[in-house]
């Protein structure tokens, strides 16, 4: 399968690519995060206390919202956590390391290499 079959879309951060989100290949409701940059929290920061914590613009919640995904139905990764690229930020020959373990919350685990999810 291609990862542009599972409409990926680039997350940014003050105009700079920072990690993206995909439809989970084993339960399509859901998508999973990877983030090239250690990842924010999960939910709002305490510089944004007070704002709903879904629309902090420095958590991933605020991140996939602003992708055009409902925060609601993504897994995100740990905090702190970064991939590695390999070769050109672009989705059909994107190559990430490590793998992408979603098996904790029930979603995929796996790799993606030259576009591929494997």
């Amino acid at each position: 399968m291609k990862l542009l079959d599972l409409d990926p879309r680039w997350l940014e951060e003050n105009g700079r690519k920072v990690g993206f989100v995909f439809t989970s290949p084993t339960n399509p409701k859901w998508r999973q995060t990877c983030f090239f940059v250690p990842s924010p929290r999960m939910f709002a920061c305490d510089a944004c206390r007070g704002l709903d914590e879904w629309k902090c613009p420095h958590s991933q919640s605020g991140l996939v919202e602003a992708a055009g995904v409902d925060p609601e139905w993504f897994q995100g990764c740990t905090a702190g956590i970064a991939w590695t690229v390999h070769g050109p930020l672009d989705f059909a020959v994107l190559t990430i390391t490590p793998s992408i373990d979603g098996s904790a919350g029930g979603l995929w685990h796996g790799l993606i290499t030259n576009g591929e999810i494997r």
